[in-house]
């Protein structure tokens, strides 16, 4: 009998894995991956740099009229006439608002920043009436005209309107954009004479342009931008200095034409077309970070 039950033991202990394998078997619980909502919504600051470079057409009025010959004045005139080509950097702040509607992502966007745009030419030019076969001919004579560019600050203030995916925001932009420029000419002609002309003003203009943002975490993106700047056309007067006790100083006006002696001045004026282009990129910080996460398994 012992060993019957010895036996019966033994064979239950043999089987009893076989008997486990038959079981079922409990799956895992899964363990839940928890990624950020990229939602843009939200108040964000943020600083730029970057570089830029512009085009400045600049336009002198006839300055002399019936004084000496046409093409002398015409050469003048021209020489007076130089299309500018500044370039320089920027770096400022920004600070804007987004609102999301869908993939939809619509706000708007102010900045401030050091607008270093800068040019500076210089030249000597011959009075074509003493150059070989002129009216005058040999010894040629020349004047010197010298024109200065800048700014120093930028102001734009901008809607945007972008697509959102993922966590990616390609945006188009545009609105106002204010700087100041300094626009500085002199012309030296013979005997002492010069005439100086000059804009200091405040231009109000326009900008478009876009660019890519990347949401780096819930509170932090980095971004690159381009814009196209459009400050419309500035004038500014000029004076000309001509020898005290010859033909005194005249100041001259746009449209003003005054007679001293034998010899007709015209109002002289000068004007500045100033367009700029602008590339940079920039880090945000956003405010309020995500409002929900999404459980992945």
């Amino acid at each position: 009998m012992k060993r019957y039950f010895l036996s019966m033991a033994l064979a239950t202990l043999a089987a009893a894995p076989a008997l486990g394998a038959d079981l079922p078997v409990k799956a895992p619980v899964p363990v839940p991956v928890v990624a950020p909502v990229w939602n843009w919504t939200s108040f964000y600051i943020g600083a730029h740099g970057g570089g830029t470079w512009g085009r400045d057409e600049v336009t002198h009025s006839a300055v002399i009229a019936g004084l000496g010959f046409a093409i002398d004045a015409a050469a003048i005139t021209a020489a007076s006439s130089p299309q500018l080509n500044p370039n320089g950097w920027i770096a400022g702040v920004h600070a804007g608002y987004n609102v999301q509607t869908g993939s939809f992502v619509w706000g708007l966007e102010g900045d401030a920043s050091y607008f270093r745009l800068r040019v500076s030419t210089a030249g000597t030019f011959p009075f074509p009436s003493t150059l070989p076969g002129g009216a005058l001919g040999p010894p040629t004579l020349t004047f010197g005209s010298n024109t200065d560019l800048s700014t120093d600050w930028l102001v734009t203030v901008r809607p945007r309107l972008g697509l959102a995916v993922s966590n990616a925001l390609f945006y188009v932009t545009g609105g106002l954009a204010v700087t100041n420029e300094k626009l500085n000419q002199t012309t030296a002609l013979l005997g002492g004479g010069s005439f100086t002309s000059s804009i200091s003003d405040t231009r109000l203009g326009w900008t478009v342009g876009g660019g890519i943002e990347y949401m780096l975490s819930p509170n932090w993106t980095i971004r690159a931008e381009y814009l196209h700047l459009d400050f419309g056309t500035a004038t500014g007067a000029g004076v000309n200095n001509v020898p005290t006790g010859l033909l005194g100083n005249l100041l001259c006006a746009p449209g003003q034409t005054v007679v001293t002696g034998p010899a007709t001045y015209t109002g002289c004026s000068i004007s500045s077309r100033l367009t700029a282009e602008v590339v940079k990129v920039g880090i945000s910080y956003k405010f309020g970070g995500p409002e929900a996460v999404v459980a992945r398994y």
